[in-house]
């Protein structure tokens, strides 16, 4: 039997107080644990791993939760407004070159982006719970700076100021050392001969010239590692995955559906995982689509399909050959405005 999706049917509720009492829990969940994940606060208020996801869901959609950038595994952390620096909690689950940007931005309280080395400039925009960008104005240019989240602006500020002065102090500082160097130069060179003056010429321009040789020797390495890695890319041939004949036929459909595939992310011999646009009354709607060739969709099933669209903020639409079983479609109808089914034929 072909179910067809429906854009009209909204949210159905088997008991509006249960549901509000539900999230209720949830936020107390959280309040009391700080961030947590949503296996912990389905234990917590003893709903399955699928409904406390659907009600995370919708109470990030309200802006009455906040989701952490940071994965603990393939999950991201729920928390209340305020509970911030609770996250900290959670940094031995950053990789190495982010633990590393992290302790640096916290001991420092604000870095300069130029400054950083390259490994660590990309890891700190990976950090985004605890690195905030902004741009501070210096003279006419104007520059990129990290401050770690806690640190208030004021004090953000002063750091600047202070971070600015020692620059123009030094680079003041090493003018008049320049200066003076070049004046005490000047009065040596008045009392020498000129046999004196030539050959301290000459070793001059041998000093430069194996300051040049140097110099150049040093611009050829990251050259020469980059015309090396290039040689390497080049040398690769491009893996070519055949799309097997579910992947295909599913293709097909969706054209025959009318059903825009905006983006393949990935797919097997039996599983298929991309974004997809449907027009809808109220205009085209974008989805996560999840399809699976199997006989039977389960709860398991389901329980995926939403927490991979939640990850990517959209709703799940779930495509299948086979049939829903009875608990996975209750559980679809209750949460159709945030994931959908639909069986296919080919």
């Amino acid at each position: 039997m072909f179910i067809t999706l429906s854009f009209l049917n909204g949210y159905m509720p088997v008991d509006m107080q249960k549901l509000i009492q539900n999230k209720d829990a949830i936020i107390n969940s959280i309040q009391n644990r700080g961030p947590s994940l949503p296996v912990q606060i389905a234990r917590d208020v003893n709903l399955t791993l699928l409904f406390a996801s659907a009600y995370l869901s919708e109470l990030y959609g309200e802006r009455k939760i906040k989701m952490s950038n940071m994965k603990v595994g393939s999950s991201p952390l729920y928390y209340l407004q305020g509970q911030e620096p609770m996250l900290e909690n959670f940094v031995q689950y950053l990789n190495n070159k982010e633990k590393e940007a992290f302790n640096l931005l916290k001991n420092n309280k604000l870095l300069d982006d130029e400054k950083l080395d390259p490994a660590i400039r990309v890891a700190i925009r990976f950090i985004k719970d605890f690195a905030v960008p902004i741009r501070i104005k210096i003279d006419e240019n104007s520059k990129i700076f990290w401050k770690h989240f806690s640190v208030p602006d004021e004090e953000v500020k002063n750091i600047a100021q202070e971070l600015i002065g020692k620059k123009k102090e030094k680079k003041v500082k090493h003018t008049e050392k320049e200066t003076e160097k070049q004046e005490t130069l000047a009065k040596k060179k008045e009392v020498k001969s000129d046999k004196q003056k030539e050959d301290e010429k000459e070793d001059q321009l041998e000093q430069l010239k194996r300051k040049i040789e140097k110099i150049s020797e040093e611009l050829k390495k990251p050259e020469l590692a980059e015309q090396k890695k290039e040689m390497k890319r080049k040398e690769r041939k491009p893996k070519i995955v055949e799309e097997s004949k579910f992947v295909k036929d599913l293709k097909e459909y969706l054209l025959s559906k009318k059903i825009e595939l905006l983006e393949t992310k990935e797919f097997s011999k039996k599983d298929f995982l991309g974004k997809v646009r449907i027009d809808s009354l109220f205009g085209k709607q974008e989805y996560l689509l999840i399809a699976k060739e199997k006989k039977k969709i389960t709860e398991e099933d389901l329980t995926i399909a939403l927490h991979k669209a939640q990850l990517e903020k959209m709703p799940a639409l779930l495509m299948s050959p086979g049939d829903i079983d009875k608990k996975a479609s209750e559980h679809a109808k209750i949460w159709q405005n945030l994931v959908k089914f639909e069986k296919i034929k080919f």
